[in-house]
């Protein structure tokens, strides 16, 4: 069976598992069909999503227009997947086995703390859930500012654990990158600053790691008006003292002393035509 996939991270789009594109054509008929997906298999009373999409209007006309909405999808959906959604008199699912979510997908990548399921929910998580998608209700924004602060806050942890096991694993150019999105994600995250200043100096780069921690003092005052806290402040004075020490214990250049040659009459040897040009005095030596 070709299953439906939608990708809801980021925005909406819908298409077969083959790849091939399925137009939903109403906001309120994306926002419908992404909210049944996000817990797919879950039956919804039919009184609740009217309010949840249609409380605004006078409650004669929620039903009806859920009634309409659902009719449209149920058309849109019968040639690629027929039996996808369910609905009777009082409730409306989808079918688990007929749709890929990449939102439920990314739920359960980030319950595993592995790097490559880790990497791979990182990889999942393209920006907020149905970004650009209204519902149009407060009740729906709501539910979807809600749901939109706890997958980012999935996507945080999954970038901040992703980058301790890459850099545990030597992999530090990579971990740099992940902790780098996970500070566009949350640039607030000051345990990801710190992960960042450690990166830097393990790859021998202390200005980055001190201006990382300039970003990160700036960041929290601007946002919380607070400073970084002790564990950050005395990473900072880690960093300082190893980067003294490192100073102190690099050689001065010397300068090459440079040989002046001579002329001997004594000697019988021919004169040095540069000296003989040179009028500075000439320093004697004693024999």
């Amino acid at each position: 069976m070709d299953r439906l996939a939608l990708s809801l991270l980021g925005g909406f789009s819908a298409r077969l598992e083959s790849g091939t594109h399925v137009p939903i054509p109403t906001r309120k008929g994306q926002a419908l069909l992404a909210y049944l997906a996000c817990s797919p298999g879950v039956s919804h009373p039919r009184d609740s999503l009217a309010t949840m999409f249609w409380g605004d209007l006078p409650q004669c006309h929620t039903r009806h227009s859920l009634r309409q909405t659902l009719f449209v999808l149920r058309g849109t959906l019968a040639f690629p997947a027929a039996s996808l959604l369910r609905a009777d008199s009082t409730s409306v699912s989808l079918d688990r086995d007929g749709i890929i979510v990449d939102t439920v997908e990314f739920e359960r990548l980030t319950a595993t703390d592995t790097a490559r399921s880790l990497e791979q929910a990182v990889g999942l998580y393209r920006g907020d859930l149905l970004a650009g998608v209204s519902g149009g209700t407060p009740i729906f924004e709501e539910w979807l500012r809600g749901e939109r602060e706890r997958l980012r806050a999935l996507a945080i942890r999954a970038c901040a654990k992703l980058a301790e096991l890459q850099r545990a694993a030597g992999l530090t150019e990579k971990a740099i990158c992940t902790a780098q999105r996970a500070l566009t994600l949350e640039p607030t995250e000051e345990s990801v600053h710190r992960t960042l200043m450690r990166l830097y100096m393990a790859v021998g780069r202390p200005n980055a790691a001190l201006r990382q921690h300039q970003q990160c003092v700036e960041i929290l005052k601007r946002e919380f008006g607070v400073q970084p806290d002790a564990t950050t402040q005395a990473l900072l004075r880690q960093i300082s003292s190893s980067r003294r020490g490192s100073r102190r214990s690099t050689p001065p250049s010397r300068r090459p002393t440079r040989r002046r040659r001579f002329s001997s009459s004594s000697s019988g040897a021919e004169p040095d035509s540069r000296a003989l040009r040179d009028p500075r005095p000439r320093v004697a030596l004693d024999e």
